[in-house]
């Protein structure tokens, strides 16, 4: 998919009825929620992966048992 035909839809859409319009938002936000990762959720990710890498951080053993699991 191009993003010409992206904006296309997107502009059908503002024809559709008020309901399709919120559930396709609805739908979209999810989408993004699901694959599209924040700066700051990003920068935690590597923090957390650069302190593994070294050795540093909390033992999984230790996580397990502060979540009760």
């Amino acid at each position: 998919m191009e993003t010409k035909d992206l904006k296309q839809f997107l502009e059908r859409v503002t024809t559709w009825p008020k309901a399709a319009q919120e559930e396709a938002l609805h739908s979209l936000r999810v989408i993004e929620e699901d694959f599209v990762i924040d700066a700051g959720v990003a920068r935690a990710l590597a923090r957390a992966d650069a302190e593994m890498r070294r050795g540093d951080g909390v033992p999984q053993e230790e996580v397990f048992e502060r979540s009760g699991v």
